[in-house]
C-alpha cells in the first residue's frame, strides 16, 4: 500500500566523499495513522545509503516498509 506523505525535504551535504550531494528526508503517515514512517537517503557520491524507520509500535510488527510503501508481513 502507498503511504500518505506528510513532509519532504532535502539539504545539501557538506561536500564529503567524492563531491557534494544531498540528504533526502521524507515523512509518511503509518498505515494505522498513529505514528510516522521516516525515509532518509544520503545521496552523496561515495556514501550512498538509505534507511526507512517506523515510529509506531502497532505497525512495526505488522509491515515491512520502503520508500512510501508498506507491505503486510
Amino acid at each position: 500500500m502507498h503511504l500518505k506523505m506528510l513532509d519532504s525535504s532535502s539539504s545539501p551535504s557538506a561536500g564529503y566523499g567524492a563531491g557534494s550531494g544531498e540528504i533526502i528526508r521524507e515523512e509518511y503517515e503509518c498505515p494505522c495513522g498513529e505514528g510516522k514512517v521516516v525515509y532518509e537517503k544520503d545521496d552523496i557520491p561515495g556514501f550512498k545509503d538509505s534507511s526507512t524507520s517506523c515510529y509506531c509500535p502497532n505497525c512495526t510488527s505488522k509491515y515491512n516498509f520502503s520508500r512510501g510503501t508498506a507491505v503486510e508481513i
